[in-house]
């Protein structure tokens, strides 16, 4: 029986190419939009999953309190980990990592004069590291490869682009400039799925001796460190309390803490989804798991309307079956046994298309996830239970309608006249169209949005702006900037602490009049910064030539109402970093971050363009404005010429300013672009399925068209009677949609601060689009009836 309802199925399939590729494609687009999304899904929140220990690893973390505000701190201080295993019986072990703020270069032995940097994060850590966690050690006994100082363990990758083919145990690996490490260790390569990536693996005693971090190690700052902790613990259900433990503890510590800290302690599993939302990539996995279940809903949908819609005319075969004795149970397994044929090549098709784009799609995200995590046990379930749904989806409800069919009725031709199938193809019509407009408009308001932002006045001049960070290494950083400056196309060079929209401290200040603390941002900058980023005055300074000292400092407005600074602020003092600070001028706000937040309160600590300390202080961001119409390339080779004669050491690197500003908002570009595709596949999908159905509904209507063609009726009036049919199912979904997509988008535009409006015009404008491209569908299939030979029509039965 069931060789016979194969080989019924495979002929229909061969008989009807158009039904079969309508329904087979669409499928296969929904089930690679779903597995693409479903492999990001699982993928994140398989993060340390793996670790033998993961339900028992916790990282600690601490909030530092500023009156009613507060920051959280992942980096602690180094003596968190000892004193949480003194302090409370809970903790079995712990371990520290520390990552260097700035990528070290580093240089081999073998090849004189080379440097590099590592691709992936280089991290110091103690000894237990590779106890601690799961890294698998390919060469190198746990217990030893870290135990010395200036031992380093290297991964798979970083072993094959340092070493090649060599064995690199024994070698010798120079790190910035002064150290020897030791390669006493090759580990595996860290999975994509770990919060923890690493290219190097620098055993953590190594930093007492090391003149930059020596003070690090020795200091008993408890909430404010370098340092990322991790705890193990024998009861996972203690971690709230150890958390406290630590905070009382640690007051003993810090002779200026009027209270106890604040500590808290993470799941490791938790970790990545708790992450700065700009950082990670929480928001998608709310928003693409339903953008998957529609799309492949609506691919679905499409294959039952077209099933039942096709089931009128296989009506006349159901009911010969009936009147020959078959029940309806046997006539639902031959359908059913049809639908799951063509979920199997729908999902063989599937397979295909998510292995074609899954790589495009990960690039749109800019996440790596390895090849072999398709083949761990949770995808292939995960797969498993999609063709799962899909077959059970797709083949229940068109074999219980076609095995309904009333054998007198289907003879008697009165099921091509029922309404009921006709009415639930239709709702599932509006249905699609529905989904399909609301993304269109939410692809439009996103994209709208991203252009308000790029194009609003922020207060800075980005245009023409390049940025080059140093580090301590390039040697004689004035002079340095005396020669860019003198490049020809260079108008003015500043110095900043950090890039803009990189980074900024944050200060402890009192405001005048209050007795809370509030947070204040800080910025290092020289007196060049603010013309140089043409910042605009509110109050200039009294004095410009005599207030740039370490003692002088520039304040926006919103810094100036935060602080209570009454009347004229300049040459009033504020505490900065425990220091009395003068105000020498006052600047117009300017957005220092993106603009999803409102402009808070920035100050500017003023230090003379010719101090020593830039050089020595761990580094900046020299910032040039270039004038227009110069050739860049030429420039930049300039520029790279200059600064290799000042650092040896360190690759020269650049960016532009209005590239650093566009990265700010790289989350709403993917999910713009990402937005776009996916509403690009549901409006293709509702449109094949249109297409399909006019093809249908115009071969059941053949001898009308053709009775109508007789009596004089034209090829157009034809065609636009069947457009008639379908236009107003798609004019409905519209009408619903428009409302729908203004709330979600209302509710999304709520995390910026600077906001588009929503046009009017937008609406009208999409279902507009959205009406023409299913009048051009429909018309396609309808004018090709309309011209059909009427004679050939009406000598069918």
């Amino acid at each position: 029986m069931l060789r016979n309802y194969l080989h019924i199925a495979f002929r229909n399939i061969r008989r009807n190419k158009l039904y079969s590729l309508a329904n087979v494609g669409c499928l296969a687009i929904g089930i690679a939009v779903a597995m693409i999304i479903m492999l990001y899904v699982v993928h994140e929140h398989s993060y340390d999953q793996w670790q033998t220990n993961a339900t028992r690893i916790f990282k600690v973390s601490s909030t530092i309190k500023y009156g009613n505000s507060s920051l959280d701190i992942e980096e602690l201080g180094y003596q968190v980990g000892p004193l949480a295993l003194r302090s409370d019986s809970h903790v079995e072990s712990y371990t520290r990592a520390f990552k260097p703020f700035q990528p070290p270069v580093l240089q081999l032995t073998t090849l004189a004069g080379s440097s590099f940097t590592a691709e992936a994060p280089v991290l110091f850590a103690d000894s237990n590291f590779f106890h601690f966690f799961s890294f698998r050690l390919v060469r190198g006994n746990p217990d030893e490869v870290l135990r010395r100082p200036f031992t380093v363990v290297l991964s798979a990758r970083a072993a094959r682009r340092f070493f090649g083919n060599a064995d690199p145990i024994g070698k010798v690996i120079i790190y910035s400039q002064d150290y020897q490490l030791e390669v006493t260790g090759i580990s595996a390569d860290p999975p994509s799925n770990s919060t923890i990536n690493y290219d190097l693996v620098v055993s953590g005693s190594s930093l007492s001796t090391m003149k930059d971090m020596a003070d690090a190690v020795k200091s008993e700052n408890m909430q404010l460190g370098y340092f990322q902790t991790w705890l193990l613990l024998k009861d996972p259900s203690a971690a709230g309390e150890i958390g406290q433990t630590i905070g009382r503890v640690s007051k003993s510590f810090e002779a200026k803490s009027n209270e106890p800290g604040i500590f808290h302690l993470t799941a490791l599993p938790g970790v990545h989804l708790h992450k700065d939302p700009g950082y990670s990539n929480i928001r998608y996995l709310t928003i693409f798991p339903m953008v998957a279940g529609l799309v492949l809903l609506l691919a679905l949908i499409n294959y039952i309307s077209l099933s039942t819609a096709r089931g009128t005319m296989r009506a006349k075969e159901v009911g010969v079956r009936k009147v020959l004795g078959a029940g309806r149970f046997s006539i639902a397994s031959q359908f059913y046994s049809e639908s799951t044929i063509y979920a199997l090549l729908s999902f063989i098709t599937g397979i295909g298309l998510f292995l074609l784009f899954r790589t495009f799609f990960l690039q749109q995200l800019q996440l790596k996830i390895d090849s072999s995590f398709l083949l761990t046990p949770e995808m292939l379930l995960c797969f498993a239970g999609l063709l799962l749904i899909v077959i059970l989806a797709s083949g229940s409800y068109p074999s219980l309608v076609l095995s309904a069919f009333k054998p007198v009725a289907v003879l008697y031709g009165k099921v091509s006249r029922q309404k009921g199938s006709e009415r639930v193809r239709k709702i599932l019509l509006v249905f699609q169209f529905t989904i399909s407009m609301s993304l269109i408009l939410c692809s439009l308001i996103i994209r709208k949005e991203l252009h308000f932002l790029r194009h609003v006045d922020t207060g800075m001049d980005r245009e023409n702006v390049i940025m080059i960070s140093f580090s301590k290494s390039l040697s004689h950083y004035n002079a340095f900037k005396r020669d860019v400056e003198s490049i020809p196309g260079i108008q003015k060079a500043a110095t900043g602490q950090y890039e803009p929209y990189e980074a900024y401290n944050v200060s402890s200040t009192i405001p005048h009049g209050s007795d809370n603390p509030i947070m204040l941002p800080v910025i290092t900058v020289d007196s060049d910064y603010v013309s140089v980023l043409g910042l605009a005055w509110r109050q200039r300074p009294a004095e410009p030539g005599a207030m740039y000292g370490h003692n002088n400092i520039l304040l926006n407005e919103s810094a100036v109402d935060k602080l209570g600074l009454h009347g004229s602020p300049l040459g009033q003092t504020i505490k900065v970093f425990g220091k009395d600070r003068e105000v020498s001028g006052v600047l117009q706000d300017f957005n220092y971050e993106s603009l999803q937040a409102k402009i808070g309160p920035l100050c500017l600590l003023l230090r003379k363009p010719e101090d020593s300390l830039w050089g020595i202080s761990g580094g900046g961001c020299l910032i040039a404005r270039i004038q227009s119409h110069v050739n860049l390339p030429t420039l930049i080779g300039r520029l790279k010429e200059i600064y290799a004669r000042y650092d040896a050491h360190r690759p020269f690197e650049y960016s532009f300013l209005d590239d650093i500003f566009d990265s700010l908002y790289k989350t709403e570009d993917r999910l713009e672009a990402l937005f776009s595709i996916f509403t690009g596949v549901t409006v293709f999908i509702a449109c094949l399925g249109l297409f399909a159905l006019a093809t249908f509904s115009a071969r059941q209507r053949m001898r009308e068209m053709g009775i109508r063609k007789v009596l004089g009726a034209s090829a157009t009036s034809i065609g636009f009677l069947l457009l008639r049919d379908f236009l107003r199912p798609v004019l409905l979904a519209v009408l619903i949609a428009s409302p729908l997509s203004w709330w979600v988008m209302r509710l999304w535009l709520q995390d910026f601060a600077y906001q588009t409006s929503m046009s009017w015009w937008i609406f009208p404008l999409a279902g507009l689009g959205l009406l023409l491209i299913a009048v051009a569908t429909v018309l396609s299939r309808s004018l090709h009836v309309g011209r059909a030979n009427p004679v050939n029509s009406l000598r069918t039965d």
